[in-house]
């Protein structure tokens, strides 16, 4: 007991035994309020007889709508019925089992793989879904066509130059003629637009007289002018147009083009002279009686077996 006559004691000097005792009646009451029970006289309505009454402020009313109302939203409407934008880009998915923690790329590359597909695979829970994209088809390429070869430069006493010539048809075909002869009257005797004169010296370009009443058009080099053409210098793969000249206009009559320039070998001396000096006949009487001016500026000469532009000499040897 002495030690709770100190306690009593020490509450009393620090004059906290009110507190003290306050809380003594605390720990007695709170227990006894708690044990005592609910009332159960409640009263039971009887059956049918509806809800009690209230006396309680009345409710608001509430008012049902049963028609929905008009929705303003911003922005374009969409048919819902509309399908989406599918891509065009063709793709196929397929499903393969991989350790859960695999995440793997797969292209073409710098590393020698043959693979001409990409693929992109993530797992999840230990399988991958793959996408493959078919791969673009490269765009065709055109070749490029071999330049023709260049003629001989120059001739050795036993040969004489041989020209191949393409002119096109009036049926749209395609008419090749090798050899073809010194002053053959093209496309025809009875229609002569064109004279081939020969092979300019230095074998790299092909001489035509151009009629009166032809137009030409096209790569090759005219004299003295392209308005008023005479002389037309043709190189092999140069592709002219030849046209005949009407009181309307011009009608276009065939495409021609120099194929190649050879230089063909003879057993003699002599041999090689004749195939030189060999030309139609009806390409001779036609330049005989021709007008043009500048038919005199191109020569042909046996001896070196081509026709020499006269406007490259110089006089006096200066």
């Amino acid at each position: 007991m002495s030690l709770v006559t100190g306690i009593v004691k020490e509450l009393r000097e620090r004059k906290l035994w009110p507190i003290a005792v306050g809380l003594i009646v605390a720990l007695v009451a709170v227990p006894v309020l708690l044990s005592k029970k609910a009332p159960t006289d409640l009263v039971t309505p009887e059956a049918g007889a509806g809800l009690p009454y209230s006396s309680g402020t009345a409710l608001p009313a509430i008012t049902v709508k049963t028609t929905p109302g008009p929705s303003n939203l911003p922005g374009r409407g969409r048919d819902p019925f509309t399908p989406q934008h599918i891509g065009t880009t063709a793709t196929t998915a397929s499903v393969t089992s991989a350790p859960a923690s695999s995440t793997t790329t797969a292209g073409t590359g710098s590393t020698g793989s043959t693979d001409t597909t990409s693929t992109t695979s993530t797992t999840s829970g230990g399988s991958s879904t793959a996408g493959t994209t078919a791969p673009t088809a490269p765009a065709p390429t055109t070749p490029t066509p071999a330049p023709p070869k260049p003629g001989p430069a120059g001739l050795t006493a036993t040969q004489s130059y041989q020209v191949s010539l393409a002119i096109t048809t009036k049926s749209g075909g395609l008419n090749t003629i090798a050899p073809l002869e010194r002053l053959s009257v093209l496309p025809n005797l009875k229609q002569p637009l064109l004279t081939e004169l020969g092979v300019l010296q230095g074998g790299q370009q092909v001489i035509f007289v151009v009629e009166p009443g032809a137009v030409v058009s096209g790569p090759g080099t005219c004299t003295p002018g392209p308005i008023d053409c005479e002389i037309l210098t043709l190189a092999p793969g140069q592709t002219e147009g030849v046209s005949q000249q009407t009181s309307t206009g011009s009608t276009p009559v065939a495409l021609f083009s120099v194929d190649s320039i050879t230089a063909a070998n003879h057993p003699s001396v002599a041999a090689a002279n004749q195939a030189r000096q060999t030309a139609s006949q009806a390409g001779r009487e036609l330049l005989a009686n021709s007008p043009l001016g500048a038919l005199s500026l191109f020569q042909y000469d046996p001896n070196v077996g081509a026709v020499v532009d006269l406007r490259n000499l110089t006089v006096g040897g200066n």
